[in-house]
């Protein structure tokens, strides 16, 4: 046989269970934007180019280093090791329209003849060769970094000797 819960005990439950939460949440406050967790502590963060290389202390500030070269950081960052530079591949028709920096990755775009089709950002993860148009066709849309060529066939009695006229040329008698 067990007793009836009282008001207090019931009282002491619901405190526990909505209250309790919210108080550790704000025992634990969140460090500011420029700052990184580090245990119950919040240190400066490292600036764009730099990685942490030893913590803050109760006395010191947080050591930053230098990025190594083919690594970077582009924000502020609590980081201890920097990113890896990006490497565009030929394979995937890549080429290099900007170096990586110590803030900046490195930024690929489409090598000529090519056209991209899987966007990173602001620069290309994957491009492929223009279409070739076939004789009888002529060129109706060129190909840009974005967009691929559009082929068209040549109206009746005309031509295209190659496929790359972008007006086909009469037949002559």
């Amino acid at each position: 046989w067990s007793r009836a819960p009282e008001a207090d005990d019931m009282s002491l439950t619901l405190y526990l269970l909505l209250l309790g939460p919210l108080r550790c949440s704000l025992a634990a406050a969140p460090c500011k934007e420029e700052e990184y967790p580090v245990g119950a502590e919040c240190c400066p963060k490292c600036g764009p180019g730099y990685r942490v290389q030893e913590a803050c202390g109760e006395l010191t500030g947080t050591l930053c280093v230098p990025c190594d070269p083919g690594t970077y950081t582009a924000h502020l960052n609590g980081l201890s090791e920097c990113l890896q530079c990006r490497v565009c591949d030929p394979a995937m028709g890549l080429v290099t329209r900007r170096q990586c920096s110590r803030t900046e990755n490195t930024v690929c775009v489409c090598d000529q003849g090519h056209f991209c089709v899987s966007e990173s950002g602001d620069d290309c993860a994957e491009c492929r060769p223009h279409t070739a148009c076939r004789p009888g066709q002529r060129v109706q849309q060129r190909g840009t970094e974005w967009q691929g060529r559009v082929c068209e066939d040549c109206p009746p009695e005309t031509f295209s000797p190659s496929g790359t006229l972008e007006e086909c040329q009469p037949w002559t008698r």
